[in-house]
């Protein structure tokens, strides 16, 4: 996008008017999937626009009319990010995808709602990170996003999936594209055995498309998990230490509060205030005249 309008530019032509002018009709574009470009892909461009920017003029001695001093990228405000998600799946909903999904892709959504693992430590899992005798996922610090170490505890039917997983010789990974392993074993270097996290994504799509799920990602999952969790009752210290999150802050966008939970909390509520009123003062004055005629 930015070669569209910027292509042949001098660095003396790139004004702050310029990138206003890009931006306004950036937003009015229509990406491939049907959608308006996002605020944070504006910024993404936005900031490598001044990254090239600043390369070219410390690059360049002299230039044929001028070498502007001032970056124009200084002068142009961000676009405002709105990218938190609070979307939850139900079991319901989980189901009809999990059906709807091509059969590679199920066990990888599995894991994703059983122990709200990323997307990359998910395609990326090894079997010696598995221990199916202990029932838990060993991750180092070197295999996670936030460099520190969990212990991933698996449910039964993520335990059951394992164990009946295809393993192939030689091959470390555990979820495996079949249609580029004999490439890999030729040529390790040459190509990657793994399926692409783009596959996954765009096959989640479909899959949620067929069994007519609006809004969902696949990170959603880690979002589901999440709030699963809490619902049943583990507490927030336990869940960070399954999900690798490191601030409370942090974790606080992956556990949604809905209706739901308002109601529950309402009804947690209502017995409460039914349960004082049975030993409220009134009801032990009674409790007593009752006693004494019984004598």
């Amino acid at each position: 996008m930015l070669k569209m309008c910027f292509r042949g530019k001098r660095l003396t032509e790139l004004t702050p008017a310029a990138v206003e002018q890009y931006r306004a009709w950036r937003k009015q574009t229509i990406s491939q999937r049907g959608h308006p470009a996002m605020p944070a892909t504006i910024n993404r461009e936005l900031a490598c626009l001044k990254r090239m920017f600043n390369v070219a003029r410390k690059g360049l001695r002299a230039l044929k009319g001028g070498v502007p001093t001032i970056n124009p990228m200084a002068m142009v405000s961000l676009e405002r990010e709105r990218n938190e998600r609070d979307r939850v799946l139900s079991g319901e909903e989980f189901e009809r995808v999990y059906q709807a999904a091509v059969p590679w892709l199920r066990p990888i959504m599995l894991g994703a709602y059983a122990t709200g693992m990323r997307a990359g430590e998910i395609r990326s899992l090894r079997w010696d990170q598995v221990d199916l005798k202990w029932g838990a996922i060993r991750l180092k610090s070197t295999d996670t996003k936030t460099d520190g170490g969990r212990l991933i505890p698996l449910n039964q039917a993520l335990t059951t999936t394992l164990k009946t997983a295809t393993r192939y010789v030689s091959c470390p990974w555990v979820f495996v594209n079949p249609a580029t392993l004999e490439r890999w074993q030729a040529n390790p270097e040459q190509a990657d055995p793994r399926y692409h996290a783009t596959s996954i994504t765009h096959a989640f799509e479909r899959a949620c498309r067929k069994a007519g799920v609006s809004n969902a990602t696949f990170h959603d999952l880690r979002h589901t998990f999440v709030t699963n969790a809490r619902r049943a009752g583990i507490d927030y210290f336990r869940i960070m230490a399954i999900t690798g999150h490191k601030t409370m802050a942090v974790f606080k966008r992956y556990n949604t509060v809905d209706a739901w939970d308002l109601r529950q909390a309402m009804w947690q509520m209502d017995t409460y205030m039914d349960t004082t009123k049975e030993t409220g003062p009134e009801a032990t004055a009674q409790a007593g005249e009752n006693a004494g005629m019984g004598r």
